[in-house]
């Protein structure tokens, strides 16, 4: 099995997890808006989806031979 998606994978998610945490706090912090539901919990979604994704990743790994 070819674990390489796993691992482009998991950085992708971190990286519009980071996207998303920038924008909540854009609306928040220096619009004074506060942002809907799901924008507020759309980051905690992509981080912990992001490190499930890691930890499979990384199993993946482990159980290839080299």
């Amino acid at each position: 099995m070819n674990c390489n998606y796993l691992s482009l994978l998991w950085k992708l998610l971190l990286a519009l997890a980071v996207a998303v945490l920038a924008v909540n706090y854009y609306q928040d912090i220096i619009l004074h808006g506060r942002p809907g539901a799901l924008a507020r919990y759309l980051f905690f979604i992509l981080l912990f989806g992001s490190l499930i994704v890691q930890i499979v990743s990384k199993r993946c790994r482990e159980k290839q031979p080299d």
